[in-house]
């Protein structure tokens, strides 16, 4: 009879070993699992970490308010400036044409005294500096008009002391022509002095 052949004899499987190798591969996972959560954390950090530096540069916004309010002061400097040259010059105008009007009103006052006779005849006017007198020629001539007189540039203004027109005032205009005088109404309401003053007077040289 043949020898039946024997089956070779398997060794038992070690039981430790398979654990170990099956606890050595979850550690590993968890290794790799820890190190990738760390690793995403970092990168996750890195991305939004604030800066260190502080912003110092100003927003647009305000730049341009700043800007805008330096410009603002600028123009308001400026426009005081001109405010204040054009106040001087103003001022300067209204000195210089005080001066000139006064200048004028000597020369004119200066220019008007003396004993003057109306060029259509029947009355002479007397005028001192302070005080003037009409006297009327002729049999019937009415009485002598007495009263004060004041001058501003080419403008005579005259006040009676007596009737007729007591206190009355009456402004008129005087223009010269060589050796004449003339008056020109803008307002009087005394018809007497009215109705004499305005023609033209020729100076008279009382002087012997």
């Amino acid at each position: 009879m043949a020898k039946k052949a024997k089956k070779p004899i398997s060794k038992p499987k070690k039981k430790g070993s398979s654990k170990k190798k099956k606890s050595g591969n979850i550690f590993t996972k968890i290794l790799v699992f820890i190190f990738i959560i760390v690793l995403a954390f970092f990168l996750i950090f890195s991305i939004f970490k604030p800066s260190g530096k502080k912003n110092t540069e100003k927003p647009a916004t305000k730049q341009v308010t700043t800007e805008v309010k330096k410009e603002t002061k600028v123009v308001e400097s400026q426009n005081d400036k001109k405010d204040k040259e054009d106040k001087q010059d103003k001022k300067d105008k209204i000195d210089k044409k005080e001066e000139k009007k006064s200048a004028e009103t000597k020369s004119v006052a200066k220019s008007i005294k003396g004993t003057w006779q109306s060029t259509t005849g029947g009355a002479f006017l007397t005028m001192d500096g302070k005080e003037f007198r009409l006297d009327f020629m002729g049999v019937d001539s009415d009485k002598p008009i007495i009263g004060t007189y004041s001058v501003d540039g080419d403008l005579i203004t005259f006040v009676n002391k007596k009737d007729p027109c007591k206190d009355v005032k009456g402004l008129y205009e005087v223009r010269f022509n060589k050796n004449e005088i003339g008056f020109k109404c803008k307002s009087d309401e005394c018809t007497k002095r009215k109705a004499t003053l305005p023609t033209d007077w020729e100076w008279l040289d009382t002087e012997e």
